[in-house]
């Protein structure tokens, strides 16, 4: 036999708990049994009820290795129950607070990967006495502290474990029985009875389909909140499957012009590739930079369908080129009264004024990704850009000039 702790134990509630994970709920631990005094209805912890309801009270727990005797005859208050630990070592935690003591279950050099089930007997005397809030001191004669009697407690408890296969007479290694009171006074009388009324716990079927329940709720949820977040980012309407697998830099013009999105991800691949060419040029004319004499290689590849030349895939070099100077990184801030944000971000930043050929630039690579449509609407984002204030002249340029985008079937 071991001693895994003999020592006073803070409780709260008449309450103490002996835990190897979480701690346990009231209800679901004492539901289904005979006795009220030590719940272990939930696997891998045991609730333990007290006759002070707060205090500190002497507890000991002891670990042997078979059944042991009988409760001696000053234990007033005996109960059994199995304990299902999920761990080698559990903990007895006082209500509210951290472990108050370590207790190993397995001996050294046990194997602890499976844990063995245990008979628990619950042992207590006093707990009448411990019910008074002064534990049969006279609160007239308490000492200048005045707390003296949380820590005289009359009440004592005693937990012996042994594992479950040990029990003399008992079923089968590893097999649990059912709780049992073997030895009772008026203090449990009152837990016994209101343990026997809380309604049986549920089935193995039922706590199967009660997690079966959780599961399609919580996937209906996630399903749901997908959906939503789908449509926030695709302006309220859900995309097609085609316009699902688009990557890139896309979801700019989705939020401005969802239609126009839908008409270039109806026609086909050639007018995409096209409408690809054609924004790039519109967005380096409105920048100034189209007639640039060195940019004609780039502007011959995207015509024949060939790859960019290696020089013109960099919109930061690029960019120096055109200017003769590095970029220079800078940061707008506008600032508003708290709470007062723009009622159309999108809108409020594409009024903003922009370096044209700063976001022109982007729509030349754009033009060539291996994807058509990604193309398009990359190279279009890349045009409203440039245009900023003057988008909407841009857009109705992009209808005049492709006006199947306006009949096309997006799916």
């Amino acid at each position: 036999m071991r001693v895994l702790f003999d020592g006073k134990a803070p409780v709260d509630y008449g309450q103490i708990y002996v835990t190897s994970r979480e701690l346990p709920d009231m209800h679901e631990a004492f539901a289904g049994q005979a006795n009220g005094l030590c719940g272990a209805g939930q696997p891998g912890a045991l609730f333990l009820m007290t006759g002070t309801h707060s205090g500190r009270v002497r507890f000991t727990v002891e670990l042997h290795d078979v059944e042991p005797p009988a409760a001696a005859e000053e234990w007033e208050e005996v109960v059994e129950v199995s304990f299902l630990p999920r761990a080698a070592v559990a903990d007895l935690v006082p209500w509210g607070e951290g472990s108050l003591g370590r207790l190993p279950l397995a001996s050294e050099g046990q194997e602890t990967t499976r844990q063995p089930a245990y008979r628990v007997r619950y042992c207590a005397t006093g707990m009448d006495e411990g019910r008074d809030p002064f534990g049969g001191l006279d609160p007239d004669e308490r000492d200048e502290g005045g707390h003296t009697y949380l820590d005289r407690r009359p009440d004592r408890y005693l937990l012996c474990l042994w594992p479950e296969g040990t029990t003399g007479g008992g079923p089968g290694d590893g097999v649990t029985r059912t709780d049992a009171i073997l030895r009772q006074t008026s203090a449990a009388a009152y837990w016994h009875a209101w343990a026997c009324a809380l309604p049986p716990p549920p089935t193995l079927w039922e706590q199967v389909e009660a997690e079966k329940l959780k599961r399609l709720e919580r996937e209906r949820r996630e399903q749901e909140y997908r959906m939503r977040d789908e449509l926030r980012r695709w302006g309220g309407r859900p995309p097609s499957e085609r316009l699902r697998r688009v990557r890139g830099n896309i979801f700019g013009i989705v939020l401005l012009d969802r239609d126009l999105v839908d008409g270039v991800a109806g026609v086909d691949a050639v007018t995409q590739r096209q409408i690809a060419i054609w924004a790039a040029r519109r967005a380096f004319t409105v920048a100034g930079i189209a007639d640039l004499d060195w940019l004609t290689p780039a502007w011959t590849a995207l015509d024949r369908g060939l790859p960019l030349p290696a020089e013109f895939a960099d919109p930061t070099a690029l960019r120096t080129r055109i200017l003769g100077t590095s970029a220079v990184r800078f940061v707008l801030l506008s600032l508003r009264p708290a709470g007062r944000s723009p009622a159309d971000p999108l809108r409020t930043a594409l009024d903003a004024p922009v370096d044209p050929v700063a976001m022109a630039l982007p729509a030349l690579p754009a033009a060539v990704e291996s994807d058509p449509l990604q193309a398009a609407l990359e190279a279009l984002w890349a045009a409203v850009n440039t245009y900023a204030a003057g988008r909407a002249e841009f857009l109705a340029e992009v209808r005049r000039a492709f006006p199947t985008v306006a009949s096309a079937d997006p799916h």
